[in-house]
């Protein structure tokens, strides 16, 4: 999780009408939302599945992500995905989940203790499929092609549970040696420090590991190719289709505020790696005639990690690139009526919002907007004026600016949607573990939720 930082505001506001201007995640098919008539028909090629776990948005930070995107008459990729349902997900032992708690849940289809990493109750949990194994694991074992993407660690669990199983979840070079034997065919994040020995210095820094294997020799003696950068990555070749991307020494951002980065002259995003969206990309690239079906595990944890920092610029180009994977998942679904995507957060970290209270006149709040508002909310500007929308459909841009309610996870506001034929179990309210049974649905045909 985040800690707290100082909430001083630096980005100029051409800078973040100019970054969401080239980062906007819509295309002209996603201003109209798909309504649940235009479902693909029954599948018949084997059945796939995507899950996207764009980690601490809750509804309020889609609809922030709306409003600096595509402005207040557009509409996201995400707004297509015709079922939706309110996500309710606590687990034995709190009323919020935990990044490791809630990928437990949607790995085993059970729930989980806030501290549980693959376990529940200290051992591997039977799954609701009533195997002894995460849906992924049962998804390779079933022939089919799987494969991980994070924009922070690979052994970060919105990611790492689906093939981990550790007692702490700083083990990360338990967890990291875990992934590799699981033997993913893809995966594609940042950690390169959790492959190394101490001592030992990759292309992004040193290693941690306490152990003296290094995972990356071993990867590619088991056959993998790797690559470090977004660049080496482009380039493999189509017969490349066992790889592994360690693209930064932990995350492949940097987890400051606006402050923090404007200080240490870093961008939020780091140049080498690829962002979420690439390297999802890739990843259908190799997958889409896979002969048995596949199922994809991606995690943005920026938009969690960065929300925690209260950087909302950050949180927002983050949350675009996080729409542009789930366009890239929906345009899949849409031409292989076989594929599910199920996409959900399981909580909404730091309580952002947008308003344009005491905004319509821009004279109300005085320059530079003050650093909280009269409530005593932290306020989010650019550089001391509010962020202006996209123009709507009478063509004016609206001044908003966020407000923060925390620096770290929440319940409630968290909503889960999806397409394909495992998205029936994804309306109403639901419970977490319906995120599994969806997916189970569409991997393997089988609804868990129906009576004996």
């Amino acid at each position: 999780m985040n800690h707290p930082a100082p909430l001083r505001r630096v980005l100029g506001l051409a800078v973040v009408a100019a970054l969401f201007t080239l980062t906007a995640c819509s295309t002209p098919e996603a201003q109209v939302a798909t309504s649940p008539d235009s479902v693909p028909p029954a599948p018949s090629a084997p059945r796939s599945a995507i899950f996207l776990h764009p980690d601490g948005m809750g509804a309020n930070t889609w609809m922030a992500t709306r409003l600096m995107a595509v402005g207040p008459d557009g509409r996201l990729a995400w707004d297509q995905l015709p079922n939706v349902a309110i996500y309710v997900g606590p687990t034995v032992d709190s009323v919020n989940q935990s990044s490791n708690a809630g990928a437990t849940t949607h790995a085993y289809g059970v729930r989980a203790e806030l501290e549980s990493y693959g376990l529940v109750g200290g051992k591997v949990p039977v799954a609701a499929s009533g195997q002894a194994q995460s849906l992924m694991v049962e998804a390779k074992a079933a022939g089919k092609k799987v494969a991980i993407l994070n924009s922070s660690s690979l052994t970060e669990p919105g990611t790492g549970a689906f093939l981990a199983s550790v007692v702490n979840r700083d083990d990360e070079g338990e967890i990291a040696a875990q992934i590799l034997a699981a033997g993913p065919d893809i995966a594609l994040g940042g950690g390169e420090m959790f492959f190394l020995p101490k001592g030992v210095k990759g292309v992004h820094g040193e290693g941690a590991r306490e152990d003296s294997r290094n995972l990356i020799e071993e990867a590619k003696a088991a056959g993998y190719t790797v690559v470090f950068t977004a660049e080496e990555l482009a380039a493999l070749p189509p017969t490349a289709t066992k790889v592994l991307g360690l693209f930064a020494h932990e995350g492949t951002f940097n987890e400051m505020d606006e402050a923090g980065l404007a200080a240490a002259g870093l961008t939020a995003f780091q140049v080498q790696a690829p962002r979420f969206d690439t390297m999802l990309a890739f990843i259908l690239s190799r997958f889409k005639d896979a002969p048995n079906g596949y199922f994809v595990v991606g995690n943005e944890e920026a938009t969690d990690n960065l929300s925690g920092e209260n950087n909302a610029p950050a949180t927002l180009e983050a949350a675009a690139g996080a729409d542009r994977a789930i366009a890239l998942a929906l345009a899949e679904a849409k031409t292989n009526p076989s594929l599910t995507v199920v996409v959900a957060s399981d909580s909404d970290n730091g309580g952002m919002n947008a308003t344009s209270d005491d905004l319509n006149d821009p004279e109300d709040l005085p320059r530079p907007l003050p650093a909280r508002t009269a409530s005593g909310s932290l306020l989010d500007s650019s550089n001391g004026e509010p962020f202006l929308t996209p123009a709507d459909a009478n063509g004016v841009r609206i001044p908003f600016y966020i407000t923060w309610a925390s620096d770290s996870d929440s319940a409630g506001g968290t909503v889960a949607r999806a397409i394909g034929p495992g998205a029936a179990p994804i309306q109403g309210t639901i419970d977490a573990t319906q995120v599994y049974k969806a997916l189970y649905l569409g991997l393997f045909d089988k609804d868990l939720n129906a009576k004996p």
